[in-house]
Formats: structure tokens, sequence, C-alpha cells
């Protein structure tokens, strides 16, 4: 049998070439339709922080235009701040050489900010250099708000139970790493019952709210935490140096409430709105845990109750 001909083989190869390019054609179109189509933002940058592809999802970011977006610096086309937090994951992912997950921050058309749940990751050529970074982005904006609802309570917008419950432990061992005391303070308005049977309960939630803002006023230091835990009990959960310092705050509490002068004509003597506290203290190295901390507080509170109202106990 004779061999094939050099020019039936040309053809061959040919064959085989054009088939393969169509392939590859077809695939570069499906490419394009994903990214196109895909609700997600996909990009690509250089290791100089300029913008080497996006898909067409982009166009929903504040500042996006499709003809100078890309090729664009990332300080060029966000705010300083948001620029910084992007090129930052980047820079991650570059050096780190592996993929990364982090959530960023960033402005759509609208000016609302939304929070997306990204992916960075290295690109390699053949030798295994990085020679750029690619990035995943899913908008998680509603999926945050979310979680923040549910651990808020609506009246307040304190942190309520179900957040105590999940940020005791972590704020016990972290308090144990500084080795600090954590306090626990429960607190309640005095003759609560008898206020909202006076005065109406759209009153009574007044109350409620500016109790909040008396928490959040005195407790603005990072790591401090107030909460409603339900009805008129409200919870602090903070680290000190101290039982003194734990209980100063309580006092200055008790303080902005008094300098509120809510009117409560049933809660003598004199006849404002008042607390009372609890305290309870876990020190570096006390195994106490939570519902016992917890028990602490509320012992404490009883205590505050019945020895006349308007006080902090111990």
């Amino acid at each position: 049998m004779d061999a094939p001909s050099p020019e039936l083989l040309l053809l061959e190869e040919n064959a085989l070439l054009r088939s393969e390019l169509d392939a590859l054609r077809q695939q570069v179109r499906t490419f394009q339709a994903i990214l196109d189509h895909a609700p997600i933002l996909i990009s690509t940058k250089d290791l100089q922080g300029h913008v080497t592809m996006a898909n067409r999802h982009f166009e929903i970011l504040d500042g996006y235009h499709p003809a100078t977006f890309v090729g664009a610096s990332v300080f060029d086309l966000f705010p300083p701040g948001i620029a910084e937090q992007l090129w930052r994951n980047d820079r991650r992912a570059a050096s780190e050489r592996r993929a990364i997950r982090e959530e960023e921050a960033v402005y759509h058309r609208d000016q609302s900010l939304h929070t997306y749940q990204t992916i960075k990751f290295p690109i390699f050529d053949e030798h295994g250099g990085v020679i750029a970074t690619g990035a995943v982005s899913l908008d998680v904006t509603a999926t945050r708000q979310a979680e923040n609802d549910s651990v808020t309570d609506e009246l307040t917008g304190l942190k309520n139970r179900r957040y105590f419950n999940m940020r005791f432990h972590e704020e016990q061992m972290r308090a144990q790493r500084d080795n600090r005391l954590l306090c626990l303070l429960l607190l309640d308005v005095d003759r609560f019952k008898e206020y909202n049977d006076h005065y109406g309960h759209p009153h009574g939630d007044t109350v409620l709210k500016t109790i909040a803002s008396c928490l959040r006023g005195a407790l603005n230091r990072g790591g401090d935490l107030c909460f409603r835990i339900g009805g008129d009990e409200f919870a602090c959960l903070f680290a000190a140096n101290g039982e003194e310092e734990c209980l100063a705050l309580a006092r200055q509490i008790h303080a902005a409430v008094a300098d509120c002068a809510l009117e409560h004509s049933d809660n003598p003597p004199g006849a404002i709105v008042t607390l009372s506290s609890g305290a309870a203290f876990l020190h570096p190295g006390d195994p106490a845990d939570q519902e016992a901390l917890y028990e602490q507080a509320d012992q404490a509170l009883y205590r505050a109750k019945h020895q006349g109202r308007n006080q902090v106990a111990t």
C-alpha cells in the first residue's frame, strides 16, 4: 500500500488544524457568553494594578465606563480607601501564591455601598511565575443585612440575646488572652410595668430607646458590647482592668439615664426613670462559663432591686 502523498498529509493536517481552531473559537464564544451573562464580577489585573479584563457585570459599579475601565489602574477607578482595600487583597494573592477569600466593599451606580465575597487568585505563566491576579466576586449585601437583622433588636438597634450568645465565648477568650477582667452587667428599668400602665406602650418604647442611647454613649470603646436581652432587660459585656472600672462604667450609665429626667410618677422617690443593675466578673483564669456568669449577674440584679432599686449591685 502506497504511503500518503505529502499533499494529502498536508490537507489532512490543515483539516485537523481547522477543526481544532473551530473548537477553540467555540470555546471562546462560550467563555465570552459566560462572562457577559454571569451575575458576578469577574476580572483580572496585572501586577501593577491595571485591569486587564472585566466582564459586563462591572457596569453595575459606580464610575464604570466600558471604554476606559480595562487598562486603567484600580486607583484611577475607585475612591482611595476602596482602591487600597482591593489592591491589598490582589497583592496578597500574588505574594502568597494562593487563592484568598475576603469581603470587599464597593459602590454601585446608585451610590449604595455593597459588600462582595471575593476570591482572588494568582495567575501563573508556563514556568510557574505569577504574572497576574484574577478575582471572582459575589454580591452578599442582602445576606449580610439579613444576618445583621437576625441579631439586631428592631426597636433599639442594639444587638439581641442571640448575638450575646454568639459573642460571649469570643469575648471571654479575648479577655483571657489580654489578662483582663470580663464584666457582665445586667440592667432593667425600675417599675417598667407601672410605667407602661400609666404612660402607655409607645412612651415605654421611647424609654427603651433612650436607655439604649445611654448604653452606647457610656460604652463606646472598641470591644464594648451592649444588648437588649428582652423586654426592659439590657446587658453589657466588656473587658476592664479591674472591678472598680466596671462599676464606674455602670454608674456612668445610671447617671446618663438620670440626666434624661424622663418622668415616671410611679417610681419614687425621684419620680423619674431609673435603672437597677447587677454586675458579675470573670477574672483571668476563672473557669466559670457563660451560664454561671449570667446567673451571678442576675442574682446581683435581684439584690439591687430588693435593696431599693436605682443602684448597681455585685
